[in-house]
């Protein structure tokens, strides 16, 4: 059986990911409290008290409902983090066409490449909007070389719109991770405090059965039974 160390700290064990499948645990959760309630009177004399034990489906309501709001909002992205990814796509193919166009624009002149190259090189989200509003710049300054190869000044306007945009968009969608990050620290804060409840209801029940297996194997975890056999089987 799958138990929680006790020299952890409260606070810690119930901000960790959970230990097993949500799903399989709320079944197992609901499968005990079921199997329990027949043995309330031999519990009671090991010290888990009846109310304790009545407590256990609004346990599993709650973990269940904290479940299913943290996978709507893993499946659901925000529209921050939607119109990021679009964004993203659109600046990188802006960027690409500056350098092409700039390269050649700029091709007689060694300071201006060398520039361009130590853009070009950067990378990571917070390079691509920095690079966008450092090629502006450096259009604008060059304007002359740029506009003598038919380029389109005001690609350039375009770039530095887009490095603003971005800016917003990111801190945004930042927003929106944060909030999904919240919302599974509550699922996982929902999953321990059920799983403390379980494991003492577990322990209890293999105490007064230990000599009667018929009722015993209805307190132990059949997820951790089935997935320790397969880890003690050797491989043939």
């Amino acid at each position: 059986m799958s138990t929680i160390n006790p020299r952890t700290n409260s606070e810690e064990i119930k901000s960790t990911r959970p230990n097993q499948p949500v799903a399989s645990f709320i079944q197992e959760a609901e499968n005990l409290y079921i199997w329990c309630v027949d043995d309330i009177p031999e519990l009671i004399k090991v010290g888990i008290d009846e109310a304790f034990i009545n407590e256990l489906p609004q346990r599993i309501e709650a973990c269940r409902k904290a479940q299913t709001i943290w996978e709507t909002k893993l499946k659901t992205p925000g529209e921050a983090q939607l119109q990021w990814k679009l964004k993203v796509y659109e600046a990188q193919k802006l960027i690409t066409e500056l350098l092409h166009s700039m390269r050649f624009a700029f091709r007689n002149e060694a300071d201006l490449l060398g520039t361009i190259k130590y853009i070009a090189k950067e990378s990571g989200y917070a390079s691509l909007i920095q690079d966008l509003y450092n090629l502006s710049v450096l259009g604008r300054s060059n304007s002359q070389l740029l506009t003598a190869v038919g380029f389109d000044l005001d690609l350039l306007d375009t770039a530095s719109a887009k490095s603003e945009e971005l800016t917003a968009l990111w801190a945004q969608s930042k927003n929106e991770k944060q909030y999904l990050n919240e919302t599974a620290v509550l699922r996982n804060k929902a999953f321990w405090y059920l799983h403390q409840q379980v494991a003492k209801i577990r322990s209890a029940g293999q105490y007064i059965f230990r000599h009667r297996k018929d009722r015993s194997i209805g307190y132990v975890s059949q997820f951790w039974k089935h997935k320790n056999k397969r880890r003690s089987t050797p491989d043939k």
